[in-house]
Order: structure tokens, then sequence, then C-alpha cells
């Protein structure tokens, strides 16, 4: 009998044990690690916001969501939140309490983002709340406002331009196409027939000339100004030795004639006086030579008058004539 009651006694202690530590762990998780100061805050919206739920303070967990209370208002149904937050706390009073979650399928959240004030917000004081921006709501927003504005606005545009597009192509593009159909089939296909007749028969002179028959000669021709171009260079080649001769030359007559040039200033003025002279003979010769002509003229005539009697008579020229 004994012996029961022990195993009923520790089975009795070992239930209260494990119940104890079951609360001290809730009271772990919960995040009441101690004394804490309450604050609130206000949202419109609180889609995954209950009871127990963390607030965390730049990324650390600070406290937890104690309550959720519907206020309603002027413009519409607001929800004050008390926030357990751990004791002696220091919030800015510009800092903001946004809801989010750190991922899509993640638990929501109270993130408190530290502001830049030096003053603090006192316990039971407000802290400025900020809407949960919902991402699925925001994408259906955005599909709804792009569907209007295709339906909207770019049909229309694109009917118009299309409309547009149409009017162009029967009233200019049509007229267009056509002119250019027929510049092509009147002008620049006879254009290009007329080159092509051309080019055939300048390729028929072409392979004449480079047909079998000339081949040689052209051959011929490529090793004949082979020999042109090597004699070419042996000439370039005289000729600037004939240069440096000549330069040679033009030194010794520069010279001869810096040492001679009494000599030949001497030279120079008798040459001039014998052009002189010349000069004036020339002058006394045209002054008679009207009269030297006119008697060369008679003397002329005479003489062909006598070789004419002579041609006539070749006798006189023993007999004489009376």
């Amino acid at each position: 009998m004994k012996r029961d009651n022990v195993n009923y006694f520790v089975i009795g202690i070992f239930v209260l044990v494990m119940i104890g530590a079951f609360f001290v762990l809730m009271f772990f998780v919960t995040g009441r690690t101690g004394p804490a100061d309450n604050y609130t805050v206000k949202y419109s919206n609180v889609s995954g916001l209950k009871f127990g739920t963390g607030v965390l303070y730049e990324g650390y967990r600070v406290g937890q969501i104690e309550s959720i209370e519907p206020a309603p208002t002027d413009t519409g149904m607001q929800y004050v939140l008390t926030l357990s937050i751990a004791r002696n706390w220091k919030i800015p009073d510009d800092s903001v309490a946004r809801v989010m979650s750190s991922g899509l399928i993640s638990a929501v959240q109270i993130e408190i983002a530290e502001g830049s004030s030096d003053k603090s917000i006192a316990p039971g004081g407000e802290i400025q709340g900020q809407e949960q921006q919902n991402l699925f709501a925001v994408i259906s927003d955005a599909a709804g406002e792009i569907k209007t504005l295709s339906h909207d606005g770019v049909m229309p545009v694109l009917k118009n331009l299309s409309n547009r597009i149409t009017e162009l192509s029967e009233q200019q593009l049509g007229p267009m196409v056509e002119t250019l159909n027929k510049r092509l089939n009147e002008d620049l296909i006879g254009d290009a027939q007329s080159l092509v007749a051309k080019l055939d028969r300048s390729a028929q002179h072409l392979e004449k000339i480079l047909g079998p028959n000339n081949q040689a000669q052209i051959e011929d021709f490529l090793v004949h100004i082979d020999d042109v171009a090597l004699n070419l260079g042996g000439l370039i080649s005289r000729i600037e030795l004939t240069r440096i001769q000549m330069g040679e030359t033009l030194a010794a007559l520069k010279h001869l004639a810096s040492n001679n040039e009494e000599k030949v200033g001497s030279a120079v003025q008798n040459a001039s006086d014998s052009m002189a002279q010349m000069n004036q003979a020339l002058k006394t010769v045209n002054e008679h030579l009207s009269t030297i002509l006119y008697n060369v003229e008679g003397s002329s005539r005479q003489l062909h008058e006598f070789s004419q009697a002579v041609r006539d008579n070749p006798a006189r020229i023993i007999r004489g004539t009376e």
C-alpha cells in the first residue's frame, strides 16, 4: 500500500513540473521575458495580426501584441493595438511601426523603424503606424489599371493608327507604288539592259585583246617594260652623274669667271662695240637697200634678156649682133 502511494506522489510531482515547464516555455515564446511598458498604435487593417504577434525594433524582438480593440471613427473603422515592449526601451517620437512580413509565406509582424528625434515616447503613448502593403492586392490593382489602360487607351490608338495606315496606303502608297513600278519597268530596266549590253561588248573586246594571239605580244611587252625599267634606272644614274659633273663644271666656270672678270668685261665691251659697228653698217645698208635692189633687179632683167636671146640664137655668142 505504501509503495502505491509513493508512485502516485512521484507521478503528481512530475505532472506539476511539466505544467510549470509548459507555462515557462509559453512565457518565453510569447516574448514576456521581463517587465514591460504598454504603447498603442492604430491601423485600419489588421489582417494577420493577433494576440502574441511579435514586435520588432530594427529587427530585434522587444515585445508582442497584447490586445486589439476596434474604434469606430468618422472616416471608418480603426483598430487600436496595445503593444507590450520591454521596460525602459527608448523609442524616438518620430519612429514608425510598420506591419510587414519577411517573406511571402512568413508570419506578419510589427517592425518599429527607429526615428532620429532626441525625444522619446513615454510609456502609454502612441506610436505612429503605417499600414501593411499587400503585395497581391497591389499586383491585382496594377493588373486592373493595365487592363483599363489597354482597353481605353491603347486599343483606340491602335485602331486609329490602323485606319490611318489603311487610308494612307489607299490614297498615297498605291499611286506611289504604281509610279515606282512604271519607273522601274520603263526607265531603269531599259537603262540596265543598255548597261548590260555595253558591259557585254566591253567584255568581248577585252577577250579579244587578251586572246591567245595577243598573249605572247603582251608577255613580250611586259618583258620589254622590265628592260625599259632597268635601262631607265641606268639612265637615271647617268643623269645623276652628269648633274654632279655639271655642278663641278659650273663651279669651275664660276671660279674662272671670278679670276677673269676684267678680261670678260673687256671682251663684253669689245663685243658691244662690234655690235654697235654692225648696227651702224646695217643701218647704212638699209639706207641704200632700195637703190641696191633696183640695180640688182635691172641687172637681173638684163641677164634674163641675155639668157633668153642666147637660148633663141646661141650663135650670137660667137658672131655677135649688129
